[in-house]
């Protein structure tokens, strides 16, 4: 009994000092953090993720902007990105919610975002992280020209599917969004040039990047591929479009070499956020496995420890306070009280052991032996250990 009491109280501590976390970054009422605490614990029945780890991920969630009514949700798809793919919890977190903070995504989407970034990890030369970092680079210039989400994360994963870091690759597709949306505005000499490359009239571009930028940025790099391949100046190209830049040259060229890699990746994210299924799936894939299997028992081995082990706390930081309020008391003694009643206790201690194993010793003696007269001793040996007991219980 004393072992699964211990083992009880024990989680239930590690748990409330994990949900502490919790309290202190989400401004909560009691009754949504027993809400929170509940989904915790049964989103620990479901995830082969402890505990202590899926509260970590729901006090990120408060400082990342997520709401109350989002952080299950949210830890839920964190965590299967963090047990799918080669983001650490930590990492999907912290680059899922500033993605969605920056285009203004609603929080119910977090999970659309997750299946894309799974799809698009499965499906190109890519990884996940790979394809978050570079969808942070060109998130702002994205949504300023308006493209969604699955589309700057087609972007992303194309670009960085051709060799493209997101550092260089992102700064070079952001400008180009901005400077072909800049043309489209003004009109003039400008969009007839990009429109030319693109094999479309001014007009005709215009209504394109209207209705769908990504589509008609796509159209534009696919006109550069085949300004290359019929023999024409790229460079030329690029440099009345003020497009010269090395690394940027160096990106569009590498999209428009690509093939129909960045419509197929526009293609793939779009059915990805639509169905919201592949992290799931993929989830689901990774659950089957014995290790997950063993993981979610030990869950509910543990859940259960933690329900248990919470109806002791009470009891146990009440008989905390009270050892604290005696070891304060005996600390605020004089110096020589102090030492004396150390003595005292040092010396009950040593009368004990030794009227103890006086007992023991001879007892055992009269015992082999048989004797009466021994048997005389070891009473009287017994008798004086139990006094010597009293003696240091009195004391």
């Amino acid at each position: 009994l004393s072992a699964p009491g211990a083992l009880a109280v024990r989680s239930a501590i590690q748990f409330e000092s994990a949900f502490a976390g919790v309290r202190k970054t989400v401004d909560a009422t009691e009754a949504e953090f027993a809400r929170l605490r509940t989904g915790i614990l049964d989103l620990s029945g479901v995830l082969p993720t402890s505990t202590n780890e899926i509260a970590a991920v729901a006090e990120a969630a408060g400082p990342l902007g997520i709401a109350n009514e989002s952080i299950l949700d949210f830890s839920e798809t964190v965590v299967k990105l963090g047990a799918t793919t080669n983001l650490s919890t930590n990492e999907a977190a912290t680059s899922l919610a500033r993605f969605a903070n920056i285009i203004q995504l609603p929080q119910d989407r977090i999970s659309n975002l997750g299946s894309t970034i799974v799809a698009l990890g499965n499906n190109l030369a890519t990884t996940e992280a790979e394809i978050i970092d570079f969808a942070l680079r060109i998130a702002g210039a994205g949504d300023v020209v308006g493209l969604t989400e699955d589309q700057i994360l087609g972007f992303a994963a194309a670009l960085s599917s051709v060799g493209l870091r997101s550092e260089a690759g992102g700064t070079a597709i952001s400008r180009t969004f901005v400077e072909i949306a800049s043309a489209v505005d003004s009109g003039g000499a400008k969009l007839e040039q990009f429109a030319a490359v693109a094999g479309l009239t001014a007009d005709e571009f215009r209504r394109a990047f209207a209705e769908d930028a990504a589509s008609a940025t796509i159209t534009f790099i696919e006109g550069l591929g085949r300004i290359n391949d019929e023999g024409g100046s790229v460079f030329g190209v690029l440099e009345d479009l003020s497009l010269a830049d090395n690394r940027l040259r160096d990106a569009l060229l590498r999209a428009a070499g690509a093939g129909d890699l960045l419509r197929d990746s526009l293609g793939l994210a779009a059915t990805a956020a639509a169905e919201n299924t592949a992290l799931t799936d993929e989830f689901n894939r990774r659950v089957e496995t014995t290790s997950a299997q063993l993981r979610l028992l030990f869950n509910d081995i543990q859940r259960v420890a933690i329900e248990t082990g919470a109806q002791f706390l009470p009891a146990l930081r009440l008989g905390v306070n009270v050892l604290r309020e005696m070891v304060q008391a005996f600390g605020a003694l004089p110096g020589p009280i102090r030492a004396v009643a150390a003595g005292l206790v040092l010396l009950g201690g040593t009368l004990t052991v030794l009227g103890g194993t006086a007992a023991i010793f001879i007892g055992t003696i009269a015992v082999l032996l048989g004797s009466a007269g021994f048997g005389g001793i070891g009473a009287a040996a017994a008798a004086a250990g139990r006094a010597l007991i009293g003696l240091r219980a009195a004391m």
